[in-house]
């Protein structure tokens, strides 16, 4: 008898133990079994809700009716100061709380809010939270603004129109202007973007937004000439590679851009930073500042520039990873221009041949296994788009005319063979030499990164190198895709690749043009985030207002924790 009651109890024990465990080990009501959404939010990376901050309001939904019993001091708003409550009100409405702002009260651009959703907060079914949730709310950063006309068209560029404190810098790239002649014989690809251009410079001096304006890279083009002009010309006054940068300065199409680009770096406020990139690898810091005096030239090793402006930002053309454009210092000793530069002179011969054909195709950096397939590959290409017939590749019929030291004519299977001689076993030095952060011993994958550079931005400032921390934003140009992308993929990224994108001609290029990029860096607004716009700029043809030009029209935006 004894052991059937000490049975018992036992039993009993453990059932009551049993149900306790599984009690305390319940899960708790998760925000979807009580229907909770967020109606004018939008979430991003499975990890916080974008709001506009411009909204007034933040809408919290529920699947059933409140219990308004619940709701007292169960909501709360909060951001890096600490708790709002006394910036908002609460209000209830069936389903719906509404938490809005009181007078005076308003969200700040490119910050981080939590609302924090407490234990007990229910609905009328009888469900509550039993632990306390809290949703991370980041906040859009400002739309640019267009300028009046009067704003816009006004060409003194002297102070900015806006008395709040800048916090942005605009960054451009591959403009790719030529000098007169590529106008005249129609072998240039920049041209019709020129008042959007200059217009667009306007905006950046006048509208006080902007602490810097940067380019980064290929703002003139040395490559874009036909093989069989010669680019230094006596008969055009063109001597040197100084004087052929001048030429492209002077050129009628692009004179007023210099104009606003000598404004803005000689008293606008804004500083203008000059990061050099593949197709003006020859031009320096002493060539620069006498055309654009005032610039800040942001060079590193010959050929190549990188820009710091906050400890979380790097910006640079990204020609420095391309194994086709990257400078070759090693090759052929005292020369640095690469393979890119003689397909280049091809296919600009193409366009001069064919000027009144339209094509929407773009040169294909090329692939090699290694360095000749990729040569022949990008050769066929150029002669394939512009239905030319092949040259006679063993002829010096490439004029060179002194251009970074070649006096006289060269041949494409000479130019192939001097290359192909040592460029793939001299690889991992010519990186050293190009201060390549993070050398990559794979040829193909520097060939790639012509044609993609999200894996050079990753793996050489947004991973971290052994002498460097992580970047947060790795801003490049050269291959005239503007996007933007995080890295890694998913809710746990920690960096933002973005690209600039180009200002050429919209039949030359198969991406988007007039394209920019705007960043804030946290260190300068006062948030925990860095936030990175990307723009187009296009005519605004929904205004009434005369004169009133270009709109800048946004595209993507994406930010990261600091």
């Amino acid at each position: 008898m004894k052991k059937l009651i000490y049975g018992f109890i036992g039993i009993s024990l453990s059932v009551v133990l049993f149900m306790q465990c599984r009690k305390e080990s319940d899960p708790p009501v998760p925000i979807k079994d009580l229907g909770i959404s967020y109606p004018g939010m939008v979430l991003k990376h499975d990890l916080y809700y974008r709001i506009d901050c411009e909204a007034s309001f933040i809408e919290v939904s529920f699947k059933d009716p409140i219990d308004t019993a619940s709701i007292g001091g169960n909501i709360s708003l909060s951001d890096q100061s600490g708790l709002l409550d006394t910036c908002v009100d609460i209000t209830i409405h069936g389903r719906k709380v509404l938490i809005s702002w009181h007078s005076g009260f308003q969200l700040k651009e490119g910050w981080r809010y939590f609302l924090t959703l407490k234990r007990g907060l229910g609905i009328s079914s009888g469900l509550s939270l039993t632990e306390d949730q809290q949703v991370e709310i980041r906040t859009t950063s400002r739309l640019l603004q267009p300028l009046s006309g009067k704003q816009l068209f006004s060409k003194g560029l002297q102070k900015p129109l806006s008395d709040t404190i800048p916090n942005a810098i605009a960054v451009i790239s591959d403009i790719h202007m030529g000098d007169s002649r590529a106008m005249s014989d129609k072998y240039c690809w920049f041209g019709k973007n020129g008042n959007a251009l200059t217009d667009f410079l306007d905006y950046v001096a006048n509208s006080g937004q902007f602490r810097s304006l940067v380019i980064i890279g290929d703002l003139f083009d040395e490559w874009i000439i036909p093989y069989s002009i010669n680019p230094l010309d006596p008969q055009f006054g063109i001597l040197t590679s100084e004087d052929y940068f001048k030429a492209i300065a002077n050129a009628p199409v692009n004179k007023p851009i210099f104009d606003r680009l000598k404004s803005i770096a000689s008293g606008s406020g804004v500083q203008l930073v000059y990061v050099p990139g593949n197709h003006d690898m020859l031009t320096s810091q002493a060539i620069l500042n006498d055309i654009i005096p005032g610039a800040i030239w942001k060079g590193d090793a010959t050929g190549l520039g990188r820009y710091i402006p906050v400890e979380d930002v790097v910006m640079e053309h990204g020609h420095r990873f391309d194994f086709f454009n990257c400078p070759q210092p090693l090759v052929n000793q005292g020369h640095i221009l690469p393979p890119g530069y003689f397909i280049s002179r091809l296919y600009a011969q193409g366009m001069m041949q064919h000027a009144q054909e339209a094509t929407k195709q773009t040169i294909s950096p090329g692939g090699s296994f290694e360095f000749l397939s990729g040569w022949t590959l990008a050769l066929t290409y150029t002669m394939i788009t512009f239905k030319m017939t092949p040259p006679p590749m063993d002829s010096a019929i490439v004029l060179m005319g002194g251009v970074d030291g070649y006096s006289n004519p060269l041949s494409y299977n000479g130019a192939r063979n001097m290359y192909a001689a040592h460029i793939e076993d001299l690889w991992m030095q010519t990186q050293a030499a190009n201060e390549v952060p993070v050398p990559d011993p794979s040829c193909l994958i520097a060939i790639l990164n012509g044609m993609d550079l999200y894996h050079a931005a990753t793996v050489d400032y947004l991973q971290g190198s052994p002498s460097t921390q992580p970047y947060k934003i790795a801003a490049f140009g050269h291959t005239h895709h503007a996007l933007l992308e995080v890295y890694p993929e998913g809710k746990n990224y920690s960096g933002i690749y973005a690209n600039s994108g180009t200002w050429i001609d919209a039949d030359q290029c198969k991406y988007p043009v007039r394209t920019f990029l705007v960043i804030k860096p946290g260190e300068w607004t006062g948030s925990d985030l860095d936030v990175v716009s990307l723009y187009q700029y296009n005519l605004d043809s929904n205004s009434g207002e005369p004169g009133s030009g270009y709109l800048p029209v946004l595209l993507a935006e994406e930010n990261v924790t600091r």
